[in-house]
């Protein structure tokens, strides 16, 4: 898989913020008609039989925007590429209205980042309800929080250790000012996947709780890392 980064619209649709922020998970239409839905992947997709996650709109989106990245990697389909930035901006505005952040901001963020992160980035979202277990990395089954940054760096093409401390030393050093939505975030004992603003953070946390996005607390002394150095 190459690893050139691309570079995204810095600017999105500010309009699509002011007309989906308000929109619930549970009615947030995926607007792909016509050439492009051929290249949509249904809802279950990286997801295996009986999926032991709670019910998300999002994670579906994110399932069908990464396997058009995918496409797009394999093949250079333009059109899926644009299919899969249409996802992106959608889930950006749905995930700031559930961590209380600015919609916009979180477009752009997103926008901002290499097609690499967003990758990976999406991977993550696509196991939003799943299950935390302890020492899994499996989709729609179960992760700990190294299982989810290894699981979703590892659709992006890179192979991260499967520990959180060893994850962060063999990443390149970020701050809070130079993270890229993507990054790994950790502190000792957990490792998470930037959202790109704030503190805000896709992770699988702890038992009886799902993979799921929060912001940091601000006591916490996070580290950044990038994995493709």
């Amino acid at each position: 898989m190459s690893h050139q980064l691309f570079s995204r619209r810095s600017v999105r649709r500010v309009v699509v913020a002011a007309a989906l922020a308000t929109a619930s998970v549970s009615t947030l239409a995926v607007p792909i008609a016509g050439p492009l839905a051929a290249h949509a992947a249904p809802a279950s997709v990286g997801s295996t039989q009986g999926r032991a996650r709670q019910a998300d709109a999002v994670a579906d989106q994110a399932a069908q925007a990464l396997s058009l990245a995918q496409r797009y990697q394999e093949t250079g389909d333009a059109a899926a590429l644009a299919s899969f930035e249409q996802l992106l901006d959608l889930m950006a505005v749905t995930i700031a209205g559930r961590v209380a952040l600015d919609p916009a901001e979180m477009q752009r963020a997103w926008s901002e980042a290499d097609l690499e992160h967003q990758t990976a980035l999406a991977a993550a979202l696509s196991q939003l309800g799943v299950a935390y277990r302890r020492n899994t990395s499996k989709p729609g089954v179960g992760f700990d929080c190294s299982g989810l940054t290894s699981y979703a760096w590892a659709q992006a093409g890179f192979d991260l250790a499967r520990q959180s401390t060893a994850q962060i030393r063999a990443a390149a050093p970020r701050d809070l000012e130079t993270a890229m939505a993507g990054d790994l975030v950790q502190y000792p004992g957990h490792v998470m996947m930037y959202l790109g603003v704030d503190r805000a953070v896709v992770h699988a946390v702890m038992p009886g709780r799902p993979v799921e996005v929060d912001v940091v607390k601000a006591r916490r002394n996070l580290k950044f890392g990038d994995p493709t150095g």
